[in-house]
């Protein structure tokens, strides 16, 4: 089974900047930017949040970004060949859903990121209060994988598996 890796640091800086609030938007957006490491895991490399500037008032949607937040991203994936998770959180305790403009914003966004290194995983990383899950296409592959397994890389290691628990481990 595929699982997201990434460290703690990552993970305090994406949760801490996604639950900031912004001037006009509901939600705050950002990449988190991966890399594959052997045949079933996913490896975070970085954290980049979205400017203020690169938002556009639209209260029809939780936060929308003009291009210039999208050439972000493809700029260092295309310069670093990394994958690229566009990652935003929904309210809530569990595994969360992506909303319909979630879904409808999709196609367009994965163009792009494809367009950026098409040889890497691109997709979609959505946190709730406690939980995430990612929406990855590989390479060549038109089919997506969500990805319910994940593990934070630190003191103390945190890990999720669906279907399985939530844990701690201090060693």
């Amino acid at each position: 089974m595929m699982q997201l890796r990434m460290t703690d640091a990552v993970h305090k800086e994406m949760r801490s900047d996604l639950r900031r609030s912004h001037p006009f938007a509901y939600e705050r957006v950002g990449y988190i930017f991966i890399k594959p490491a052997g045949g079933a895991v996913l490896v975070a490399t970085g954290y980049e949040p979205v400017p203020d500037e690169f938002y556009i008032e639209d209260m029809t949607v939780g936060a929308r970004i003009d291009h210039r937040g999208i050439a972000l991203a493809m700029k260092r994936a295309g310069k670093n060949r990394e994958g690229i998770l566009h990652a935003h959180i929904h309210a809530g305790r569990g595994f969360p859903r992506f909303s319909r403009d979630d879904l409808a914003d999709h196609p367009n966004l994965l163009r792009s990121f494809r367009n950026a290194d098409s040889k890497m995983p691109h997709g979609f990383l959505l946190l709730s209060n406690d939980k995430m899950m990612a929406r990855v296409w590989f390479p060549g592959k038109e089919a997506y994988l969500d990805i319910f397994r994940y593990t934070i890389v630190g003191l103390p290691l945190q890990y999720d598996w669906i279907g399985g628990h939530s844990s701690e481990c201090t060693k």
